[in-house]
């Protein structure tokens, strides 16, 4: 575990939960409070009494000032389940760091500030049928446990399309909360993250994806014939790369990146990129501070 999640780097999370803990001090507070009968946190409002409603909501110091039975209503403050899906399709192993050590690095930090705001976290990894999910659990006693489950998971070999994975883990009818998508955004095809954004907005989430890429995946690399094998789908084919193809290619991806962008912004989801060599405590700084995130 000392190698993936050192010390220096847990030490460090504590320093972002007293961040989070000010960015948040009425701001979120506010957007999860719903009125509730009977006891909660904070007064919020009377209706009048009726044959069945809890006795002990009434307020008798009403009812001496005017004789009306009124009952009070408080606003409770609801659990946020915040659910974490971790990319492990193939090509997330690519690179030096591979992207999915950073990813890792990021859920953990992401699940560690949600338990210790006593959120629920839980983690799916999009990836092989035996990778279990971690259920959204709440208290950070259980963030070590954690650290271990994430250490386990491993990258896909063989065809391994990420709307599937999405597909699969809302079969498990998780509760309506946040999620966050953790990321290089390649799937099997163009289409794949696409419609996996579409199923969870179907499903009435709240998306937040951050995209983890190394900076020269925009580029084709040297010029010359080469066999390639695409990581996601396992098909190898020969190339020549010459310089019109580099230029092809290079303006494939920053079409791709508008239009995740595009697509992001047009659907209220939250939309953050990384460099997977950034210190993964920068990366999370900015997600909480707002500095990454576009809508």
């Amino acid at each position: 575990m000392a190698e993936l999640f050192p010390a220096d780097f847990l030490q460090q999370l504590e320093g972002l939960h007293l961040l989070a803990r000010q960015i948040s001090r009425g701001r979120m507070r506010a957007e999860r409070r719903s009125v509730k009968r009977g006891a909660g946190l904070e007064f919020a409002d009377y209706r009048p009494f009726s044959p069945g409603d809890d006795i002990r909501a009434i307020d008798w110091n009403a009812y001496a000032r005017n004789r009306h039975l009124l009952l009070k209503l408080f606003e409770e403050e609801e659990d946020l389940h915040v659910h974490l899906l971790l990319d492990c399709s193939g090509s997330m192993g690519w690179g030096t760091p591979p992207k999915f050590d950073a990813a890792r690095q990021i859920v953990a930090g992401l699940a560690y500030l949600a338990l210790s705001n006593l959120d629920r976290a839980g983690v799916a990894a999009l990836g092989p049928h035996a990778q279990s999910v971690w259920s959204p659990s709440r208290g950070r006693a259980r963030f070590l446990r954690l650290l271990r489950h994430l250490e386990s998971y491993t990258t896909a070999t063989g065809v391994n399309d990420l709307t599937s994975g999405v597909t699969r883990w809302l079969a498990t009818r998780p509760r309506r909360g946040l999620v966050i998508w953790v990321t290089d955004g390649w799937g099997t095809s163009a289409e794949d993250v696409f419609q996996g954004l579409d199923r969870l907005r179907y499903a009435r989430h709240d998306i937040g994806i951050i995209q983890l890429r190394h900076a020269d995946e925009g580029e084709a690399g040297e010029l010359g014939e080469f066999e390639y094998e695409d990581v996601e789908t396992g098909e190898t084919r020969v190339m020549i790369v010459d310089r019109a193809a580099a230029t092809a290619y290079r303006k494939a991806v920053q079409d791709y990146e508008d239009r995740l962008r595009e697509y992001s912004r047009k659907h209220g989801i939250a939309h953050m990129r990384a460099d997977a060599a950034e210190p993964v405590i920068e990366v999370l700084r900015r997600s909480l501070t707002g500095g990454g995130f576009v809508r």
